[in-house]
């Protein structure tokens, strides 16, 4: 419910124009991965397979496999085991 995926963005401009060229990069997001309410996905990130995100989380860069993300910027806060 709510997730952001943001898959554009621009570059820093000049002092006269501070939203430079745009920007753009895909998000992937692996097999089994749960994304919690309100959470934000930035350009160009990789959620690995079996991902949490926490709700609220904002995922600046990659994420790996079996783990839960939490945070302003997301930081990996607990391992989660693969079941077999």
């Amino acid at each position: 419910m709510r997730v952001t995926f943001v898959t554009s963005s621009h570059r820093i401009g000049s002092r006269e124009r501070r939203a430079g060229a745009a920007t753009s990069a895909p998000i992937t997001v692996g097999d089994g991965v749960w994304i919690g309410a309100a959470a934000v996905v930035l350009p160009g990130v990789t959620i690995g397979e079996g991902v949490i995100v926490a709700a609220g989380a904002v995922v600046t860069s990659d994420c790996a496999p079996n783990g839960v993300y939490a945070g302003v910027p997301a930081r990996r806060v607990k391992e989660l085991h693969a079941v077999l």
